[in-house]
């Protein structure tokens, strides 16, 4: 049964909130709607953070023809809620998510079948993927709603190279296929990669021995890289893990005083390639063992490419070589939010701390798909064209309604 619309918005913004605390959806990435009529529903806003959302920023959306009330735009994805309810006349909540574990297993186009009995009575008999299309577009709506329609016993869709979309009778039925959705995708990157929460090692899993080495962070040892903020054009303030501050000078690498770290070099050459205000080393252990393979990474998942970059290249850190080494660091930087530094994580880059906490949120994730799909020889990158216009789009557009 619809909701009232005041009841309904309730819902929404109290969605919005509960996702972010659960981990479901970051900053502003994914959308909630509830249904309100047979003809309509509401939606969050494009672009505003869930956390101070009020009823006011809601958007009335029409089921037929995505035709809305008011100011405020609706999310861009507002298509494919108004899909799903019109497919569904028993759904009325819908949650889109970017989280992590659904995610990382979409690039592959897996269909996940065979559930366990308390999973299948959750989100149905499996769970299906619907076909790619760039955020936003009449192709990802498309694909989506053609997964819906063909399944009707499934409440919860993988969205490839995306996210997912869980579907609901009601508010506590759309969060329990979200949840149960990422349980299940969780055991699948497990049984695969070999990951275990709070186990301090990413390898392979016996099936996949060749990676075992690769993707191990098993004694790992770790340099401190730092982190650093921009504070003039020609200075920066480098912060180490025990500590030490050091003021240093963006032209020559060095600390006005005494000696500093060599690192120091790293985030000199970073500043004078990119125009950024803080860099910090992320050295989460699947990101530590991506960087072990020397690799660029490709993007598989389109956040990634909007947010980090249409590549991320793979450079080397020695003592030996370190000038050379950070001037390289410092020109792979360029156009991009991330770099990994071989066996050290990734050097990452935003202009505002909450810019730096969602690169790191995609890249961490991106990492996950790409162990994934290579363990899974599926291997299947998005087109650079693609990639390339949804950087720009980003950069142009979304990030700016971040800020706001």
């Amino acid at each position: 049964m619809a909701y009232e619309i005041n009841e309904a918005k309730a819902l929404v913004i109290e969605a919005g909130k509960k996702l972010v605390e659960s981990g479901l959806i970051a900053r502003t990435w994914g959308n909630v709607s509830a249904r309100i009529s047979d003809t309509q529903f509401v939606i969050t806003p494009s672009g505003r953070p869930y956390e101070t959302l009020t009823p006011d920023e809601l958007v009335v959306v029409n089921i037929a023809d995505c035709e809305y009330e008011g100011d405020i735009k609706p999310s861009s994805e507002k298509g494919v809620h108004a899909d799903a309810y019109r497919l569904r006349e028993n759904v009325n909540f819908v949650i889109h998510t970017h989280q992590v574990n659904a995610s990382a297993i979409s690039p592959t186009g897996r269909v996940l079948k065979d559930l366990a009995p308390k999973y299948a009575k959750v989100l149905g008999p499996k769970v299906p993927v619907g076909a790619y299309g760039m955020p936003s577009t009449g192709a990802l709506r498309k694909g989506v709603a053609a997964a819906v329609e063909a399944n009707p016993d499934c409440k919860a869709i993988i969205m490839k190279h995306h996210g997912a979309l869980c579907l609901g009778e009601d508010f506590d039925e759309s969060f329990a296929v979200a949840a149960a959705l990422e349980d299940v995708c969780g055991k699948e990157l497990g049984r695969v990669t070999g990951f275990t929460t709070g186990n301090n090692r990413l390898g392979a899993a016996k099936l996949y021995k060749a990676y075992e080495q690769r993707f191990s962070t098993t004694n790992n040892k770790l340099q401190d890289l730092g982190s650093s903020k921009k504070i003039t054009d020609k200075t920066f303030e480098l912060t180490m893990k025990n500590g030490d501050v050091y003021s240093c000078n963006i032209d020559s690498g060095c600390p006005y005083k005494g000696i500093g770290p060599r690192c120091a070099a790293i985030h000199a050459a970073i500043y004078r390639n990119s125009d950024v205000t803080f860099i910090d080393q992320y050295d989460a252990n699947d990101v530590v063992a991506l960087s072990k393979a020397g690799n660029t990474m490709k993007p598989h998942l389109d956040d990634f490419a909007q947010i980090a970059g249409v590549d991320v290249k793979c450079c080397n850190w020695e003592k030996t070589s370190y000038r050379t080494d950070a001037l390289d660091i410092g020109k792979a930087s360029k156009g991009r939010n991330a770099v990994l530094v071989k066996g050290q994580g990734a050097m990452v880059t935003g202009n505002t701390l909450f810019d730096l906490e969602g690169v790191k949120k995609v890249l961490e994730k991106e990492c996950k798909a790409e162990m994934y799909c290579e363990l899974t020889v599926s291997k299947s990158p998005l087109s650079p064209i693609d990639t390339n216009i949804m950087r720009v789009i980003y950069n142009l557009k979304y990030s700016k309604q971040a800020e706001k």
